[in-house]
């Protein structure tokens, strides 16, 4: 555990002077000593402080139930389960001088100890901020998501009869060095029945993690039949303008078209993996949307934006990767609130992206539906399903499947709240394992994992 903290201080020391210096003045203001007028303190800034803590059970840490071969003896074991603690102060900021301006932030750390499991401790520092106003007609907002993750800057390592987790092993890379950003902003003026809504999107994601080649791997690890996690950064682009017109007193029929480009960067090559290159999967692609917003009766609201996806991408993709595909995007939730307690989400997201863990491309895809029900003033329960699908493009074999029931019941009191949940990973390979192809492992894409946590969280 001494050594757990001094590691832990000697990463705080290597943060950005720029971000302590932000958390310092938040959390200064959070505990009421930042320098401001009353006035500005008793009308115009709000700061906010909560403390949480979480102990966790995980039954599969490394997403594997299959065992490697007797030979690597460095490789994830199979089934192995760990008590998991996290403790994250958060401190935030609201302030509101006026309408036409005002200003949300946040700073969150999770500070995250794997008994069992010590390669997988890290380190994740989120940053949130968020601009906004409007006036008479006009609405502006621009939302920005900062994550730094100080973890391991080595990728998972597995081992035949092994293969790379469902989806490339996303809570994997979520304990591992990265650092990422996600923002939008748009403005929107309306005038009588329409509205005109420029729009525009960032995610940057660089993935810190070593990445070494088939013969780095031998050197490093020794010659069994490993298979090592590389990952690959990448980044998404895009701008556009939505037009909507009224067709209720709460419900808008939209239009938009977005222009964007996506970037998958360097790493071992998808022609030689004794090599490194940039990928060849960069691409520019044109969206056309249809949708609804707004809540055209009471207990239904609606936000869903779809349409074709049409890509160009560049010619030095490898045989047998359809160039000429179109594919499609959706953000799709309907909220349903059949009585005051009770409320109901659905969910459905659709998007092509580059993946994380290899040069290639997928549709990232989700399906959920999930309940809350207020009994009172203390106590919530929810319940939900999900299924998670990452189905990749010729001429990778690769179609994955994620089914998560969920459930939680919490007990709030005052400035307390405790939270006790539960959660099942339960995953489905679609492509068939042929011996002597890229899939004769798929089955150990495969795992089950049971997630139990109790959290109790603290505002001041």
């Amino acid at each position: 555990m001494h050594q757990r903290i001094s590691n832990w201080i000697a990463r705080v020391n290597r943060l950005p002077a720029a971000w302590l210096t932000a958390s310092g003045a938040m959390a200064l203001a959070a505990c009421g000593l930042a320098p401001a007028t009353a006035e500005a303190a008793n009308t115009n800034l709000v700061p906010k402080a909560e403390l949480s803590i979480k102990e966790t059970y995980d039954s599969n840490v490394y997403l594997q139930d299959t065992a490697p071969t007797n030979t690597a003896s460095r490789a994830f074991p199979a089934k192995k389960d760990s008590w998991v603690t996290t403790l994250t102060p958060r401190v935030g900021l609201d302030y509101k001088p006026d309408p036409v301006f005002n200003l949300s932030a946040f700073y969150a750390p999770d500070i995250v100890f794997y008994h069992d499991a010590d390669s997988e401790d890290h380190y994740a520092h989120r940053v949130g901020l968020t601009l906004g106003g409007k006036t008479d007609d006009l609405a502006w907002d621009q939302v920005n998501s900062f994550t730094y993750i100080d973890g391991s800057h080595l990728g998972a390592l597995f081992a035949r009869p092994q293969d790379v987790p469902a989806v490339g092993g996303i809570p994997l890379r979520e304990r591992r060095d990265s650092l990422m950003y996600r923002g939008t902003a748009r403005l929107t003026w309306t005038i009588g029945k329409v509205f005109l809504r420029p729009v525009g999107f960032g995610y940057l994601h660089d993935f810190r993690t070593t990445q070494l080649l088939r013969n780095q791997v031998q050197a490093r690890f020794g010659n069994a039949p490993y298979v090592y996690v590389n990952e690959y950064d990448r980044r998404d682009l895009n701008g556009g303008l939505d037009l909507g017109y009224k067709v209720a007193e709460k419900t808008w029929l939209v239009a938009g078209y977005r222009y964007g480009r996506q970037d998958q960067f360097r790493g071992p090559s998808v022609f030689d993996p004794d090599r490194m290159a940039d990928s060849p999967y960069d691409s520019v692609y044109h969206r056309l949307l249809v949708g609804v917003e707004g809540a055209p009766v009471s207990w239904l609201k609606l936000a869903v934006l779809a349409g074709p996806d049409i890509r160009d991408w560049q010619h030095t993709t490898p045989a047998g990767f359809n160039r000429s595909e179109i594919l499609y995007w959706v953000d799709a939730t309907a909220t349903v609130l059949p009585t005051k307690a009770d409320t109901i989400v659905l969910l459905n997201r659709r998007y092509e992206q580059p993946a994380f863990t290899s040069q290639s491309v997928y549709e990232d895809i989700t399906y959920s539906i999930s309940w809350k029900h207020k009994f009172d003033d203390h106590w919530t329960t929810t319940a939900g399903f999900q299924i998670y699908i990452g189905d990749w493009q010729a001429p990778v074999s690769r179609e994955d499947r994620i089914y998560t029931p969920s459930a939680s019941v919490t007990y709030a009191y005052k400035h307390l709240a405790v939270e006790l949940a539960y959660s099942y990973d339960w995953v489905q390979n679609k492509a068939g394992a042929v011996p002597g192809t890229q899939t004769a492992f798929a089955e150990g894409r495969e795992f089950t994992r049971h997630m139990v946590s109790l959290v109790g969280r603290y505002s001041f």
